[in-house]
């Protein structure tokens, strides 16, 4: 036992005054005379001897009190074997405070992260006023990297805001060790977390391989149990926006709470402005789906946004996307001799639709890049160049209708083979052999088929559908949009990459189907052509994705895209390829929101970020976790700080530097004062 104040170890010379008192006090007689003593000499004898022994009891009181007030203010400690190295500390101290959203929880009335800023606050003031600290957040920033004095940690503190940035433990213990090695002076440093050790972000802690030269302390700063919801995703009925045409919007919302939630909220805005209102019954630990439905006024690009309440929790209560309303479509039609006119006639009636028609054997091939939908219109064969153009532009997600010929050749089972459409196989049929029968007539269309979603909302079993000869068949393993009565398809999609395909069994020829002059047929080619325009256009982004593939009309090789919000303007590194703009995202944290794509001071389309899902999963290592994991790890201590009122710069203290008992000398003091007035009063 060390003291830190020995020279008030000679105030234990006051232990003579009690003794003194004793002595002489006590002594006292009082002579009182009786005529027969006989009778009180038992009695005396017994009496003296009691007496003697409270003397002695409250003189041992009397000195336990004096001696036990003057240790207090000499004010002894316990020294701890890591005292030295704090105390002469050569190395740095390493102290990573966790910024991510999941730290918005609350530990009483306060949110994790003003709790560990507060801990870090208190703790620089523990270490010896020379020592350099190097305080990191998950933003990894390059200031990050230099040690500074205490008085600047606070500072640091002050201006450290939530991140959507999130850090493994073997990525923080990465950088941690780097920035160690390159700025301290020997390896042995004094290394703190300070997170909520979330297992949705921390990573796996058997991959968290620490060295022994440092001495770690993991402070897990977290309540028994979060409650949380998010917006898992949103999608459209109608991929295709049509300025004043009725829409809906998808949302699956997720929950992370032991509480049910009949009736959640949820507002729609768009441009700012809210739209639509629906509400929601989500049960707990589950998932449901609601919807909103939407009209949008003016063409170009809509900001949209979800949100609804929900506490503590807040980041994820928002989820931004964008929509492009009436964009044009490009459609390229190709054909061979004279074509049907039905394609022309369709396409033309409606704005949105831009419509090139060409022969085959005239077609300039770039063309293929341009459009959105290439329609084949009885081409007898498909070979050569066309071949290859055709594949790479599926594959790259545009879309592909083909009607064959009366007599398709034998070209088309190895274009189609390498579409990953197999078993085309071709049938004679003679042009005025078309009569309706139950062979040649289609089914009624399944409206729980995905492609009719939105078209129609019930369909008669009766109703009177087209009819066709089949000049071709295949294997039935893709979507089938139409079918013949006996099964076997009419009118299939193909998912092929990044793009789809179209396959019709007939020609649109009057003479082999009615299925072009059918009421059905102008939905059913409204919805191919609305399809095609937005395959890989996604409505939101995360800031996660390290690289955006983003499809521009016409890109500028040799110019620069920057991304601008309000005041920020970030110009991130890019590269063009083909017609889609690669952009890599910036290490920096970003606020969720929308970002405008600018070349010059044009807006080129809008861009939505939201926050990461992994963060919204309030599921946290537990202490005895955290134990079992670092259990073999000598040079690591974790603290328990899951119960409200425990001081972590207590018990840091005690551990590794001193254990104070200067308390319990007060105490002790207090106690044989007690025990003093106790005797006196009913001995």
């Amino acid at each position: 036992m060390n003291f830190v104040y020995p020279q008030f170890l000679w105030a234990l010379a006051a232990l003579a005054i009690p003794i003194a008192i004793h002595l002489f006090n006590f002594r006292r007689v009082k002579r009182v005379y009786f005529t027969n003593v006989v009778l009180l000499k038992d009695v005396k004898t017994e009496t003296n001897s009691f007496r003697r022994i409270k003397q002695f009891l409250i003189l041992l009181a009397r000195l336990g009190f004096v001696a036990a007030l003057v240790l207090a203010f000499a004010q002894p400690f316990i020294p701890s074997k890591n005292q030295k190295s704090i105390q002469n500390l050569s190395g740095l101290v390493g102290i990573y405070l966790d910024n991510s959203y999941s730290m918005q929880s609350e530990l009483g009335n306060d949110k994790y992260f003003d709790l560990a800023s507060v801990y870090i606050s208190d703790l620089v003031k523990v270490f010896p006023k020379e020592a350099r600290f190097q305080l990191i957040t998950n933003d990894f920033e390059n200031k990050e990297q230099f040690p500074i004095a205490a008085n600047e940690v606070t500072d640091r503190l002050t201006e450290t805001k939530y991140s959507n940035a999130y850090r493994t433990l073997t990525s923080l213990y990465r950088r941690q060790s780097s920035l160690l090695d390159r700025y301290a002076n020997n390896k042995k440093n004094q290394v703190f977390w300070f997170s909520d050790f979330q297992k949705s972000t921390a990573g796996d802690l058997d991959k968290v391989k620490l060295d022994t030269n440092s001495q770690y302390y993991i402070v897990p700063i977290k309540s028994e149990k979060t409650s949380n919801i998010m917006i898992d995703s949103v999608w459209l009925e109608n991929p295709f926006i049509k300025e004043l045409e009725s829409n809906r919007v998808n949302v699956r919302l997720k929950s992370f709470s032991a509480d049910n939630y009949p009736d959640l909220v949820l507002k729609l805005f768009l441009d700012g402005k809210q739209v639509s209102t629906t509400s929601a019954e989500l049960p707990a630990n589950a998932t449901a789906t609601t919807s909103f439905n939407f009209t949008v006024s003016g063409q170009g690009w809509k900001a949209g946004k979800i949100t609804f309440e929900d506490n503590p929790v807040t980041f994820d209560n928002e989820y931004f996307f964008a929509l492009n309303a009436s964009t044009t479509i490009n459609i390229l039609h190709l054909h061979e001799k004279n074509p049907t006119n039905y394609i022309q006639n369709l396409y033309s009636n409606e704005k949105v639709f831009k419509l090139n028609s060409f022969n085959v054997n005239t077609l300039d091939y770039n063309r293929i890049k341009t459009a959105d939908l290439i329609v084949l219109n009885e081409l007898e064969n498909i070979e050569g160049a066309l071949v290859t153009a055709l594949r790479e532009f599926v594959q790259k997600g545009g879309s592909l209708l083909m009607f064959p010929s009366e007599k398709p050749g034998n070209s088309y089972g190895g274009f189609l083979s390498g579409l990953r459409v197999s078993g085309f196989k071709t049938s004679r049929v003679r042009k005025d052999s078309l009569r309706r029968s139950s062979n040649n007539t289609l089914s009624v269309p399944n409206v729980s088929n995905p492609f009719f979603r939105g078209m129609f909302n019930n369909v008669p079993r009766n109703m009177n559908m087209p009819f066709a000869s089949a000049v071709a068949s295949w294997n039935n393993l893709g979507n089938n949009i139409f079918t013949y009565k006996n099964r076997s398809p009419f009118l299939s999609q193909f998912n092929v990459g990044q793009g789809k395909v179209y396959l019709c069994a007939a020609p649109l020829d009057v003479e082999f189907s009615s299925f072009a002059k059918h009421a059905i047929f102008v939905p059913v080619m409204y919805k191919i052509a609305s399809a095609s325009k937005t395959t890989g256009d996604r409505l939101g982004y995360t800031f996660q994705e390290k690289t955006l593939r983003l499809k521009i009309e016409n890109p500028a090789k040799n110019q620069v895209y920057k991304l601008v919000k309000d005041n920020l303007e970030i110009v991130p590194a890019q590269r063009i390829v083909g017609d889609e703009l690669l952009i890599e995202m910036p290490a920096q944290a970003l606020e969720a929101g929308y970002y405008k794509l600018m070349l010059d001071k044009k807006q080129v389309r809008l861009i939505a970020f939201n926050y990461g899902k992994a963060e919204s999963n309030m599921s946290f290592y537990s202490m005895d976790e955290l134990k079992n994991a670092f259990s073999k790890k000598k040079n690591v201590q974790i603290y328990d700080f899951s119960k409200q009122g425990k001081d972590f710069i207590d018990e840091f203290k005690a551990k590794n530097i001193q254990v104070n008992l200067w308390k319990y000398f007060i105490i002790a003091a207090l106690g044989f004062l007690l025990i003093e007035v106790l005797l006196i009063r009913f001995l």
